[in-house]
C-alpha cells in the first residue's frame, strides 16, 4: 500500500473514474449547457457520496455539505439545496448514467482482467432481480395488483475467483427475463454465458448455436428431449447425452448436450450446453458459478442505496440504479486494483464512510491498524467448517458474514 498520501480519499477512491470519456459525453449530450452552478460532475460526486455514506434524502445531502468543510473542499461546492439536487436529477435523463456505468464498467475488465488466462475460461453469467417498489408511488412500474417494481437486467464476467459488472439493462418488473438476453450476449466465440431456466427460447438457442454463442442453462421438467445418444462419463456417476429439444414446429436445428449430475444434497441436476468441448464435470462446475449473481444482487441490495429513492418517476429510479452500478464498480476498483489488500468491499466501504473527507493517509493508518489487530498469525482453517457455514449464510439470504470473511465461494 505504498501510496501519494497527499492525496484524499476522495480523489484515491475515483482514480480510475474515465473522467476523459465522462466529459466527452456531458459535452456530446449538452448535459451541462446553460447551468452555472452544479455541474453534472459535482451531481456525480454528489450521488456517489449518497451511496458510500448511505444518505437517503436529498435535503440530508444539502445540510452534509453544508455542515462539511471537507466535502465542500472534495467537490470544490460549498452549498447547494435539496431543490436544485432534485431539479438537476430530473434534467438529466437516465440512459445518462447508464452510458457512464457502461464507461466505468469497460474500466473494471481492462485493470481486473487476467490475459494470461485463456479466454475461454471467461465466464459471462446472466440474471435478473426486481427491487420492489409501492404501487401507490410508482404506478408506473406495476407489474402486479398490489405490487411495483423494477428489473435489473445483469450479465457479471467471473474470472480468476471473482465477477464484476459488465453490461447491464434496466426495465419495468414485467419485463421477463429473457426479454432481454439477447441485449446481454456478444457474439464472442471466447465467452462462455450461464444463465438459468428462465431464459428457455429454442428459436434463440438455434440462432446462439449458428453464431458460435456458447452457453450453459439448466433444463426445466417439460422439456421434449429427444436423444440421440447417451454415455457414462469416466471416473464419476454423471452421464451425458446428445440431444435435440423440441418436436415437431418448435424442434430446433442444432444438437446440444445433456448432462445429468447432482448437487451437494444428492438431487438430481440437469445441465445443458452447446459446448462439447469442456468436459463434462467442468461444465457442471461452470454453472455452479451462477451462484455469484445471485450474491452480487444481494451485495447491492443490502449494502448500497436501492430501496428509497430520491424520486418517484422512472428516471429517477433508474438513474439511481445506475449510480448504484457504478458505485459497486468504483469500490472494487479501489480494494481489488487500487489497494490490494485482503479486505472485503464492506469492510472497504465502512471505512470509507467515515473518512471519505479525509487525507488520504489517515484511511491507510486506519486500514493497516485493522489488519494489524485481526492478525493472529498462522491458522489451521477447518475448511468443512467454513463451507457449512457458508452454506447455512446463503440459505438464509444473509450474505454479509461471505463478505466479512472474504469468501469467495468457489466451491459453489
Amino acid at each position: 500500500m505504498d501510496k501519494d498520501t497527499t492525496k484524499s480519499t476522495f480523489d484515491e477512491v475515483l482514480k480510475y473514474f474515465p473522467f476523459e470519456k465522462f466529459y466527452s459525453l456531458i459535452k456530446e449530450t449538452a448535459a451541462d449547457r446553460y447551468i452555472k452552478k452544479l455541474f453534472v460532475v459535482k451531481l456525480l460526486y454528489i450521488m456517489f457520496i449518497a451511496q458510500i455514506t448511505q444518505t437517503e434524502a436529498l435535503r440530508a445531502l444539502a445540510e452534509m455539505l453544508k455542515d462539511n468543510t471537507d466535502m465542500q473542499e472534495s467537490i470544490k461546492l460549498d452549498s447547494i439545496s435539496a431543490s436544485q439536487l432534485s431539479r438537476r436529477l430530473k434534467e438529466i435523463n437516465s440512459d445518462f448514467w447508464g452510458t457512464v456505468f457502461s464507461q466505468v464498467a469497460r474500466v473494471v475488465v481492462q485493470k481486473t482482467t487476467n490475459h494470461a488466462i485463456p479466454h475461454a475460461y471467461r465466464i459471462h453469467i446472466i440474471d435478473a432481480s426486481t427491487i420492489t417498489l409501492c404501487l401507490n408511488s410508482y404506478k408506473w412500474a406495476d407489474y402486479r395488483k398490489t405490487k411495483a417494481g423494477v428489473k435489473i437486467h445483469q450479465c457479471l464476467v467471473y474470472q480468476n475467483g471473482y465477477a464484476y459488472p459488465d453490461r447491464a439493462i434496466l426495465t419495468a418488473a414485467k419485463n421477463s427475463d429473457k426479454s432481454q438476453l439477447d441485449e446481454l450476449l456478444i457474439t464472442d466465440p471466447n465467452a462462455l454465458y450461464v444463465f438459468d431456466r428462465g431464459y428457455v427460447d429454442y428459436k434463440n438457442w438455434d440462432e446462439y448455436c449458428e453464431a458460435g454463442i456458447r452457453f450453459v442453462t439448466r433444463i426445466k421438467d417439460n422439456f421434449i428431449i429427444n436423444i440421440i445418444d447417451k454415455k457414462p462419463v469416466d471416473g464419476t456417476n454423471m452421464t451425458e447425452s446428445t440431444v435435440i429439444l423440441g418436436s415437431n414446429k418448435t424442434m430446433m436445428r442444432n444438437k446440444l448436450r445433456l448432462i445429468h449430475t447432482v448437487d451437494t444434497k444428492g438431487s438430481p441436476v440437469v445441465i445443458l450446453t452447446n459446448d462439447f468441448n469442456i468436459g463434462a464435470q467442468e461444465i457442471s462446475e461452470i454453472y455452479r458459478r451462477r451462484w455469484k449473481v445471485e450474491l452480487f444482487f444481494k451485495w447491492i441490495k443490502q449494502h448500497l442505496k436501492v430501496k428509497k429513492f430520491f424520486g418517484k418517476s422512472a428516471n429517477a429510479v433508474y438513474s439511481q440504479i445506475w449510480m448504484v452500478l457504478i458505485t459497486y464498480c468504483m469500490l472494487l476498483l479501489l480494494t481489488r486494483v487500487n489497494l490490494k489488500v485482503k479486505k472485503s468491499m464492506l469492510e472497504i466501504q465502512r471505512l470509507l464512510k467515515e473518512t471519505i473527507f479525509k487525507p488520504f493517509n489517515d484511511f491507510l493508518e486506519i486500514l493497516q491498524k485493522q489488519s494489524t489487530s485481526t492478525s493472529r498469525g498462522r491458522r489451521k482453517t477447518n475448511h468443512k467448517e467454513q463451507f457449512e457455514q457458508v452454506l447455512h449464510q446463503v440459505k438464509n439470504g444473509d450474505i454479509l458474514f461471505l463478505d466479512i470473511y472474504g469468501l469467495e465461494l468457489n466451491c459453489l
